[in-house]
């Protein structure tokens, strides 16, 4: 069975997921969710807000709370075709550009300067925090070798957004300082 045939098999698909991320920037927060089919991509009926840096820990983590629960997982055909059409009509572009203009930068190496990104996989009741490390532009990648912090769905608030907070922290200290 060809890697293709494998993805449109739902007998071979992994466990449902739903994703969200959240990233810092000097000046705020962005918080979205994803669409999840075997892969993650913008989802056009999710969440994609802005935050202000002065959130506190709980306020964080119910905004991503919120993210993870507007977060889908598609099985069928029609509703993934409209989220690849969608990422076809390049909504990061436009979002570059918001988050540019609300942070007073003139190019992506400004706005992504000092910013920070931590993805949320939430599966069969655990939620996982992964950090990532900038590469360049808007181009993120896992760290290696990390482990992980997971908790179970029934993680306060509170708690998730304190780790949030450490894990976001560890993202940029772990970019620009080489670790």
């Amino acid at each position: 069975m060809s890697r293709v045939d494998q993805f449109y098999d739902r007998n071979t698909r992994g466990t449902p997921e739903r994703r969200a991320s959240v990233f810092s920037f000097r000046l705020f927060y962005r918080v979205h969710s994803w669409a999840c089919y075997g892969m993650a991509s913008i989802d056009p009926e999710g969440m994609d807000e802005f935050y202000s840096r002065d959130l506190r820990a709980a306020e964080l983590g119910a905004a991503a709370w919120k993210a993870l629960h507007a977060s889908r997982y598609l099985e069928y055909d029609d509703a993934i075709r409209a989220v690849r059409d969608y990422v076809k009509s390049g909504p990061s572009d436009r979002s570059i550009q918001e988050m540019k203009k609300r942070a007073g930068a003139r190019s992506i190496k400004i706005l992504f300067e000092g910013s920070a990104s931590v993805d949320l996989v939430w599966t069969e009741g655990t939620i996982e925090l992964e950090p990532l490390r900038h590469i360049i532009g808007d181009r993120w990648t896992l760290f290696e070798n990390r482990e992980t912090i997971k908790f179970t769905d029934t993680v306060s608030d509170e708690e998730l957004g304190t780790a949030l907070l450490s894990e976001l922290e560890f993202s940029r200290d772990g970019s620009y300082k080489g670790t």
